[in-house]
């Protein structure tokens, strides 16, 4: 996957979760495969989850951009 600048391996995703992981122990790793609402994308990968609920998608925006994430790197998705 291309992103910021680089193609990013299954190596780079694993460490950037683990960094993100021991900063914060409810973030996951998922298969974007498994979950209906990426079922529409014909492209599947690995996606990092805050592991925060939030009841809009402005909340999710707003700790987005709390939490000093771009549009890039902070998409609010329902997995429901």
């Amino acid at each position: 996957m291309e992103a910021e600048g680089k193609t990013w391996n299954y190596r780079d995703i694993l460490a950037q979760f683990i960094t993100m992981h021991n900063k914060k122990s409810n973030v996951l790793l998922i298969w974007s495969g498994d979950w209906p609402t990426y079922s529409s994308n014909s492209d599947k990968h690995y996606v990092i989850l805050a592991g925060e609920g939030f009841d809009s998608t402005d909340e999710a925006w707003n700790w987005c951009k709390a939490n000093n994430y771009g549009p890039n790197d902070c998409m609010p998705i329902d997995l429901q």
